[in-house]
């Protein structure tokens, strides 16, 4: 509860934090829809068991790109996205991050745009760290999908009888642990890495680093609460939707007013998350301050 007065505060003193977050969480919402219809659409047509799919779909994916004139187009496109992500969301996050700062920092608001403020003082700083985080994320995908292609076959054949379903069930497990601990930390660090950005003109990816070290535990037990809340929300949507889509009931309207309530939720969830990391931030990068001078 703290969590979300906190976010109405920062919310009640900058009102164009919540402007630029619904225009963020409408885009990822028609892009999330977009996602969510291939799939369905990729779903009519699969044989198997899901994991027998999933191995599927990587195979088809990496001989496409063992394809030598292929993997240039696909590495080409991948860069220009990249670039082009980092110089769009450099532009918003400079000014929408600036105004952000200033509110959890309890600065009054001075005569002319924060938001252009912003972006004149930190833009190029922003699109370096964006730059950083995609590659970052890109990478961390990667590794991820490979990671998780010998439980996938390891699960298959267990369904099918081929294996000891417990010894399946383990490696998934012990695979779902490495990969939960491994996002915490990234998520950590690039989400920390932000706050930092507006505070330490130098060396902010380390402050971050440090303070996300030093309060890793603390900090685990609450994001793992918005997880909850986004994978039990997500969930519910998207069995929403398929389930009307194969009872043959789903319109226009329908789909139209699912859209609209995902961008609510997705605005909420994203003004909260974003102003408890920045508040969670300063908080303790105050604190690590008050104990070195203490020292």
């Amino acid at each position: 509860m703290e969590t979300i007065n906190n976010a109405v505060r920062l919310l009640a003193k900058r009102p164009s934090i919540l402007i630029l977050t619904i225009v963020t969480s409408t885009v990822l919402c028609v892009v999330e829809y977009l996602m969510m219809t291939l799939l369905y659409s990729i779903s009519m047509f699969k044989t198997g068991s899901p994991f027998d799919a999933y191995v599927n779909i990587i195979q088809f994916i990496v001989d496409t790109v063992l394809v030598p004139q292929t993997a240039v187009k696909i590495i080409l496109a991948l860069v220009v996205l990249v670039v082009a992500a980092a110089l769009i969301f450099g532009f918003l996050l400079s000014g929408y991050f600036y105004i952000l700062t200033n509110a959890v920092q309890g600065k009054a608001k001075k005569p002319g745009s924060e938001f252009l403020a912003g972006v004149r003082r930190y833009f190029i700083r922003m699109v370096s760290i964006n730059l950083w985080t995609l590659c970052s994320v890109v990478i961390f995908v990667i590794y991820a999908v490979v990671a998780t292609i010998p439980a996938a076959i390891f699960i298959d054949n267990a369904i099918s009888g081929d294996v000891n379903i417990v010894g399946g069930l383990l490696l998934f497990i012990i695979t779902l642990a490495v990969l939960f601990f491994s996002f915490a930390f990234f998520r950590q660090y690039i989400s920390f890495w932000y706050p930092s950005a507006f505070i330490h003109p130098r060396n902010h990816f380390k402050a971050a680093k440090k303070i996300a070290d030093n309060y890793f535990w603390s900090l685990l037990s609450r994001l793992i609460v918005f997880d909850v809340i986004l994978v039990v929300f997500d969930a519910v949507y998207v069995i929403a939707n398929f389930s009307m889509a194969n009872a043959q009931v789903i319109s226009g309207v329908t789909s139209s007013v699912l859209l609209v309530v995902n961008i609510v939720f997705k605005t909420i969830f994203i003004a909260v998350l974003v102003c408890f990391v920045f508040s969670a931030f300063n908080k303790m990068n105050q604190k690590d301050q008050l104990d070195k001078e203490a020292r």
